[in-house]
């Protein structure tokens, strides 16, 4: 089969950015089973030096002045398929989108769309009058004209069906490499204390790092004894440094910046326990990269990750989403660390993503079911 997906970007698996790291993933799946896959990128900068690393076809086209219009390259590329052609765009609300899917709905192609997290209350909530605007004039119709819509959380289906009730919604979440560490030397640090990590966008609402830097503050005024480090970096950044220094954790929590590749690699694997306290998610992709390095998850129920966490072993689920949770959750890994049971939660979070969370096993899912939707429409 041939299926291209598109996306705001360079499906650069090194960046912060989910989708792209998502995109990279599900691609190198299928064409690893056998499938044509291109993935086409629309991006201010057409240079990307990666392109020959990837087992399948990266395109990029140029970002249009008038971000409703579609290039001549891409024109030309959209005529240039064959019937037997996939279409999966990436993300919603991106002008570029409606018109292309209007273009492959006149070649008489199938296309799906998979949201990620875009339709979330919250999110529709930001600007609400255009939003709800362009809704009514391009997002709503380009929706209705997908064969099928992908939710990576069970969260998601509701929030599509709101927008497009008559959507054929599939639940197929992000995967995971399980070889990350392949050829990594990855030099062990024996602390007396545990450490837990937060690898992620300085996103202080969405990521609900308030209240981890409080629940952390009440955990460690009430004797913890435990590190929090944090890798990544965002607009919030100042403010999550100015929280840590008002609760007075300022030595404790120590901030990497945005990291990539090996050296990020690195000091995930120096984690004991990998938390999420996210407010809203769709599947957060940094749980999976910790868990398959073997280390426990925290995470909030937002993260759609809580439950299969809890049936696996495989770490602990906030009861609440709020610093009284965070703060419960962390005194429970500093007795689970000092009893020595949070190495065999770190086995069980490898095995969930071996079992659940597979690229392979994910990739066969999506492929099933564009097929099943082409021949149901």
């Amino acid at each position: 089969m041939h299926i291209v997906h598109i996306l705001k970007g360079k499906a650069n698996p090194e960046t912060m950015n989910g989708v792209n790291k998502a995109v990279h993933g599900m691609a190198t799946g299928e064409t690893n089973q056998g499938h044509h896959v291109e993935v086409w990128g629309i991006t201010a900068s057409v240079d990307d030096a990666r392109k020959d690393a990837y087992n399948y076809k990266l395109r990029l086209f140029s970002q249009s002045v008038f971000r409703v219009a579609v290039s001549r390259e891409m024109k030309r590329a959209i005529a240039e398929l064959d019937r037997n052609t996939w279409i999966q765009f990436h993300s919603v609300f991106v002008p570029e989108f409606p018109s292309i899917a209007h273009m492959v709905r006149k070649r008489g192609l199938h296309y799906g769309v998979t949201t990620h997290g875009g339709y979330a209350p919250a999110v529709l909530s930001k600007d609400h009058l255009r939003k709800c605007l362009y809704i009514a004039l391009r997002e709503r119709p380009y929706v209705a004209g997908a064969s099928l819509v992908q939710a990576v959380g069970r969260s998601e289906i509701k929030d599509i069906l709101a927008m497009s009730p008559h959507a054929r919604v599939e639940l197929i979440p992000n995967g995971q490499d399980r070889d990350l560490l392949a050829g990594i030397e990855v030099p062990r640090m024996e602390a007396e204390h545990p450490v837990i990590g937060y690898c992620g966008r300085l996103d202080m609402q969405t990521k609900g790092l308030d209240h981890l830097i409080n629940g952390f503050s009440i955990y460690k005024s009430e004797g913890g004894r435990g590190q929090l480090w944090m890798v990544g970096d965002g607009a919030d950044r100042a403010a999550v440094e100015r929280m840590a220094t008002d609760g007075g954790v300022q030595s404790d929590v120590k901030f990497f910046g945005s990291m990539s590749g090996t050296a990020k690699l690195r000091v995930l694997s120096n984690f004991d326990a990998f938390i999420h306290t996210s407010r809203r998610e769709a599947l957060p992709t940094a749980c999976l990269e910790a868990a398959s390095l073997g280390t426990p998850l925290i995470v909030s129920r937002e993260t759609n990750l809580a439950d299969c966490v809890e049936e696996a072993g495989a770490g602990i689920a906030l009861d609440e989403t709020s610093a009284d949770g965070v703060s419960r959750a962390l005194g429970r890994v500093q007795a689970l660390y000092k009893d020595n049971q949070l190495q065999s939660m770190g086995r069980n979070a490898r095995l969930l993503i071996e079992k659940r969370f597979s690229w392979e096993g994910n990739a066969r899912s999506f492929v099933a079911a564009i097929e099943a939707a082409s021949h149901a429409t």
